[in-house]
């Protein structure tokens, strides 16, 4: 097997287990669900934004690993990006196969992990490091995860609530961000 094509097996691999154990059966296996905190800190980039391109991808590098390129609008950068970027990433075909779909239009708070070596990101911990954001930019904060975001003073915001605007959920991950 050559080099290339192991170390995208071992990246498959990876991306598989990752998909596989951040989901919330992963919560339920190991007792919790992950805290606005592990999120913030496993993240690469956190942002709201618009998905404004959608296009599945063979690269060269990569072409035994289907890849979906999504490209959004920032409309508020809280790490790694800033407000106004267009932001382009890449995520294995499989999550988009299981589910994990964007639409045009589409409005989105993501924890997104730093892209791997194959340039390829995915939410922290699957479905829970992704929120619906509203057309008046208030966050879902769907039942399931409600819990997991009130584990923390900095969060003391959050808890309670079932909607959240922009401002208060980037305010409270900053202030992990700054503890």
């Amino acid at each position: 097997m050559s080099s290339l094509t192991f170390k995208s097996y071992q990246s498959r691999l990876c991306l598989f287990f990752l998909y596989m154990f951040s989901l919330p059966a992963f919560a339920q296996s190991f007792g919790h669900m992950p805290s606005l905190r592990q999120m913030t800190r496993d993240s690469g980039y956190i942002f709201a934004g618009k998905v404004t391109g959608i296009e599945r991808v063979a690269d060269s590098l990569t072409a035994d690993v289907s890849t979906v390129r999504i490209t959004f609008q920032v409309e508020q950068g809280i790490r790694g990006v800033r407000t106004g970027q267009t932001l382009v990433i890449r995520e294995w075909v499989g999550l988009w196969e299981q589910g994990e779909r964007y639409r045009l239009g589409e409005r989105v708070l993501l924890f997104l992990y730093r892209p791997s070596q194959l340039g390829l990101t995915s939410p922290v911990a699957g479905p829970l490091g992704r929120f619906t954001v509203d057309r008046n930019g208030k966050i879902d904060l769907q039942p399931d995860r409600i819990a997991s975001l009130a584990s923390n003073p900095a969060e003391v915001q959050l808890r309670g609530k079932t909607r959240v605007t922009r401002r208060d959920f980037a305010r409270a991950i900053r202030r992990l961000v700054e503890e």
